[in-house]
């Protein structure tokens, strides 16, 4: 929430002066003044050249000033004040503002959606609206235009994002995964109290013992009907988990785990100039999540820029961040 602040000057007076042999310029046009006159900040006008800037009309009564210029306070409304991304008229006082730098009237607050996919302010001037998924979840026409939802997208996204970790030294058998793609409420109920709403994704994995052998099945759940990117990105945080899960062997702390997996995401997303790319990293450092947030800042600040074994051996000889 932001305070917007300008410059308020009190009603503009009118000053009855008579000349004592001096004469009196007006600021304006630099001809004498005769009779009445307005004077603002020591300079001294006709009552009709005291104009606004921007409509060159004579200011009369309440008026703004900005740059040594001075405006009606609708015109001045109409130049500099933020508009409304609701209502789309001006705001004089407090709003609330989105990610995406969208502002709205607090009055908006009680009746607006925000996308629960990108966080967008939904209205017809930010996202051509939106609409409602039948498990509740309320997606922005962005989001809903991008979406994808066949398995064939998301196990080519799987496969992508497996190629590219290789490059980290993150190595997965695909042949081990399997892929669901579910709505909200089934990712809510196989990921039970674990659950958080600002994750798309889950991982379920068994491991078989045989001997000395282990062998690993993995089920990565998503989220349907997101973007690539976002899908991508939680394709990448639940790969991590994978890893953690087969080269691990101790329990690591939610904030270290979590915190890793979001890290892996960024590495991911990093070197992706896309508008979405950049959107999901905002999100990931802004989370305000206990957990999810303040785990992958401390990830981010303790490695970021850092040999990315020495992270990975961090994991294997620390249960906590």
């Amino acid at each position: 929430m932001k305070a917007v602040k300008f410059l308020f000057l009190l009603v503009a007076f009118l000053l009855v002066e008579f000349a004592s042999g001096q004469e009196i310029k007006c600021k304006y046009c630099q001809k004498p003044i005769v009779g009445d006159y307005i004077i603002v900040d020591g300079f001294k006008y006709h009552r009709n050249h005291f104009l606004c800037a921007n409509c060159n009309k004579p200011i009369e009564g309440k008026y703004f000033t900005k740059n040594d210029k001075y405006y009606h306070d609708k015109c001045f409304e109409l130049l500099f004040l933020p508009k409304c991304a609701v209502c789309n008229k001006s705001i004089n006082g407090e709003y609330l503002i989105d990610s995406f730098g969208n502002k709205i009237h607090k009055h908006h607050e009680a009746e607006i959606d925000r996308c629960d996919n990108c966080n967008r302010i939904i209205s017809e001037n930010t996202t051509n609206g939106g609409i409602k998924y039948i498990d509740g979840r309320k997606i922005c026409n962005i989001c809903y235009g991008n979406r994808i939802n066949s398995i064939y997208e998301y196990k080519s996204a799987l496969s992508k994002v497996i190629t590219r970790l290789k490059d980290y030294g993150l190595h997965f058998s695909e042949s081990s995964i399997s892929l669901k793609i579910v709505s909200l409420s089934e990712l809510q109920r196989v990921s039970e109290s674990r659950y958080s709403k600002s994750v798309r994704g889950f991982t379920h994995t068994l491991i078989k013992t045989l001997g000395n052998k282990k062998s690993f099945e993995h089920t990565i759940y998503v989220l349907n009907m997101i973007p690539s990117k976002y899908a991508e990105s939680t394709i990448a945080h639940e790969l991590m988990h994978i890893w953690i899960s087969e080269n691990i062997a101790k329990k690591l702390t939610p904030k270290l785990e979590e915190g890793s997996c979001n890290y892996i995401s960024y590495i991911y997303l990093k070197s992706d100039y896309s508008q979405d790319a950049k959107d999901i990293i905002k999100q990931l450092k802004e989370s305000p999540d206990k957990i999810y947030g303040d785990g992958y800042r401390k990830v981010f600040e303790r490695f970021n820029g850092r040999e990315f074994s020495q992270f990975l051996n961090y994991l294997k000889t620390n249960a906590s961040i």
